[in-house]
């Protein structure tokens, strides 16, 4: 029988559906827009260039082709489309990038198989179904006490009632269940959803979680619900806020509210303003200011920080002015520091507590709040710097404060800069200052030790250099295939040995100079597009040399290139002779623990003739 089948009888080929899908989202999207929204990338050539989000580095080598639709890391040697982008970036299963990506190209994804749907897209499903359903509660009459608190209290337009999602939780205990149950969801997925609590010896086995309550959706920075934070809007409710607990979908710790409306705002103004609360940040957002998130439910965390870094290293805070507030923030700064951002801190005028207290009497205020953001260290150095400073203990009082914070600096500039200021200011040496500062961090930044690496370790770490000298070695043999006849003299197949793609390449480096084809690099290059054509892994690998070739060695001269030639191959050469070493110390040790001299004296030879 056919494996295609019609799709109006709810089944048909999978490997087809999904390839129209994704072939069909690669035509409308540009790999280098995907991938411009998690990392800051650069016009290098033809291509462009950017710091692996992967792994830590200082030099850029990370590469996107706009004709190939493909990137590569030639640091730790990830490498694919916009899909396995998103899947790694995201920790995501291909359906999950399937349906974002779907989204943003504005595809419709017409009828999904079960078998490539899996648990995580079904509750975001849910949540947007749940998200739907309380919209439509805040129009009905037992809705009207939630609309009018968020109209004339708030003061929250309609408009902006919408594009928060806003709604209403009735005050019923299965009300929201019932209607997932009726939309098509099953007790497990509702259950999994953290949008009922467990009820035993009832049916249904739970209740619903969010009655009688203002909702929020939480969204993710792909604009995904994931879950909801609710407000009692009666008064005498001992929780005031109570929110989704951790599910498959939502982790709290990894989830900025309102980042999925304010990356493009943060990106272009390359500040994020970061607040305590959603209402902040909804206010801030219907009064003009854009660029606020916040971190509701949860301390900073790394995280988070590496979700708004994407968009910007710039960030203000403006936490709430209690002592809880003022708290959160100082436990962030340390973090923010960490990752090398730039911090800022937003004043707030005397007596407003927070952004959604200072919108709603003066919206300006709060804008001009924002754009007069003071830079972390300035603040603090003004605030502490006041008045009489000839006094000892005003000194010690200062350098007490200010001490610590320039100690947990990474810029050198920076602290220096910062030090000689405090010098001036205290009239007080740099050098009993600086002592000051190697104290603090001798006391508190001493760390674990790191532990020792593995044999294991040490010997992955080698093959992963060996598998990123290979390709260098081959993409170099691509832009100049002038070193083709002295590679074919010294090194042979077995040189690859266990870099599949990187040997089955050579091999085909190999055959070709052989047959006297010539060392014109364009013939050499479409005669090898011709012989990878239709081999996906050998294809891709080959894309991923042109890549490299392409990027690194253009502005090199000869005599670069010979050196970088004669490193790599003495480093592959020397490679495969320690490995053949090892393997023959293995035999000669097995050979004299059996006693067979004969045999261990003749791999000795072997093992000597090794240069």
């Amino acid at each position: 029988m056919d494996g295609g089948h019609n799709f109006d009888t709810g089944y048909y080929d999978t490997e087809r559906f999904m390839l129209s899908n994704v072939e069909e989202i690669k035509s409308r999207l540009d790999i280098v827009d995907v991938i411009s929204e998690f990392v800051q990338l650069r016009q290098a050539g033809a291509n462009f260039k950017g710091l692996c989000p992967f792994h830590t580095e200082k030099t850029p080598s990370f590469m996107v082709s706009r004709e190939k639709q493909f990137y590569k890391c030639f640091g730790c040697g990830e490498g694919g489309d916009m899909f396995s982008f998103l899947q790694k970036i995201e920790h995501l299963e291909f359906p999950e990038a399937l349906k974002i990506l779907a989204e943003k190209a504005g595809v419709q994804l017409v009828k999904q198989d079960p078998r490539i749907s899996n648990l995580k897209t079904r509750l975001m499903d849910l949540q947007r179904v749940a998200a739907e359903f309380f919209q439509n509660q805040l129009q009905q009459p037992a809705g009207q006490m939630a609309l009018k608190y968020l109209m004339e209290k708030r003061k929250l337009t309609v408009a902006t009632l919408t594009e928060f999602k806003l709604g209403y939780a009735p005050n019923d205990w299965r009300a929201t269940s019932n209607f997932l149950k009726a939309r098509g969801f099953n007790d497990y997925e509702i259950k999994q959803s953290g949008m009922v609590v467990d009820k035993e010896n009832s049916m249904p086995p739970y209740y619903d979680r969010f009655r009688h309550r203002l909702t929020f959706p939480i969204l993710d920075h792909h604009g995904n619900i994931v879950g909801f934070t609710a407000r009692a809007l009666d008064e005498n409710e001992s929780a005031k806020y109570i929110n989704t607990p951790q599910t498959l979908i939502y982790n709290k710790s990894q989830i900025v509210f309102g980042l999925d409306k304010a990356k493009n705002a943060i990106k272009e103004k390359d500040l994020a303003i970061l607040v305590e609360g959603n209402m902040d940040v909804i206010a801030s957002y219907q009064a003009g200011v854009k660029n606020v998130v916040a971190v509701s439910g949860t301390s900073l965390t790394f995280d988070q920080i590496k979700l708004i870094k994407r968009y910007s290293r710039n960030v203000a805070l403006c936490f709430d002015t209690d002592a809880a507030g003022v708290a959160a923030g100082l436990r962030g700064i340390e973090m923010l520091w960490q990752e090398e951002m730039n911090i800022k801190i937003v004043i707030l005028p005397t007596g407003y507590k927070d952004p959604d207290e200072l919108v709603q009497k003066d919206v300006n205020q709060w804008q001009q709040a924002t754009e007069q953001a003071e830079d972390l260290m300035e603040y603090l150095f003004a605030k502490n710097l006041q008045g009489n400073l000839k006094d000892l203990n005003a000194k010690r009082r200062a350098a007490k404060v200010l001490l610590p914070w320039m100690a947990r600096l990474k810029d050198e500039i920076a602290q220096n800069h910062y030090l000689k200021l405090l010098a001036e200011s205290i009239e007080i040496s740099e050098d009993v200052l600086r002592q000051g500062i190697r104290q603090i961090r001798d006391k508190g930044q001493k760390g674990p030790v790191a532990p020792r690496q593995t044999e294991e370790q040490k010997e992955a770490a080698k093959f992963s250099r060996r598998e990123l000298v290979a390709e260098r070695f081959l993409a170099l043999l691509l832009f100049y295939p002038l070193f083709l006849g002295r590679a074919a003299q010294i090194l042979g197949e077995e040189h690859f040995s266990g870099l599949n793609q990187a040997r089955e390449f050579y091999r085909e480096l190999v055959l070709y100079y052989t047959k006297g084809e010539g060392t014109d690099k364009e013939i050499l290059r479409e005669n090898l597009r011709q012989r990878t054509a239709g081999k996906k892994e050998l294809e891709d690998f080959f894309n991923t040399l042109e890549l490299l070739a392409e990027t690194e060695f253009e502005t090199w001269s000869e005599r670069e290139l010979a050196h970088e030639f004669e490193n790599g191959l003495e480093f592959l050469r020397r490679c495969f002779n320690d490995g053949k070493r090892m393997e023959l110390q293995a035999k000669i040790k097995a050979a004299e623990k059996a006693g067979d001299m004969n045999l261990a004296n003749q791999l000795l030879g072997e093992f000597a003739k090794i240069n």
